[in-house]
């Protein structure tokens, strides 16, 4: 008897990698050790390192999805900020504008005298 984890839509893992993290780790230490051997530069290998400290799984949930989405969310796309007076925020929300304009500030009678002393 076998059992599959999540009806084999889970994504496939290794240790506290995903195997496509593992690919992609391995193949930069190779590259890492190559540079570090002909160049003496430990540049890929710090990469290496850091791509694989990212992308540790704990409960399906990693550092690296994170940055992304923080990016993403941060950087990615633009946002829409609105400041407004808690008067026009009543008014919004009120189907008839003018209405509600006109009983919050009502004009003065037009019957000719002025109450100006």
């Amino acid at each position: 008897m076998y059992i599959y984890p999540e009806n084999l839509k889970a994504a496939p893992t290794l240790w506290l990698w995903r195997l496509r993290d593992i690919a992609i780790g391995g193949l930069l230490a190779v590259f890492g050790v190559a540079a570090l051997a002909q160049f003496r530069t430990p540049f890929f290998a710090a990469i290496a390192t850091l791509y694989l400290f990212l992308t540790i799984r704990f409960e399906d949930a990693c550092i690296l999805d994170f940055i992304r989405k923080a990016g993403v969310y941060f950087i990615g796309r633009p946002r829409l900020y609105r400041w407004a007076s808690p008067f026009h925020a009543e008014v919004t929300k009120d189907e008839n504008y003018r209405e509600a304009k006109k009983k919050k500030h009502p004009k003065p009678h037009a019957g000719g005298a002025d109450h100006r002393a």
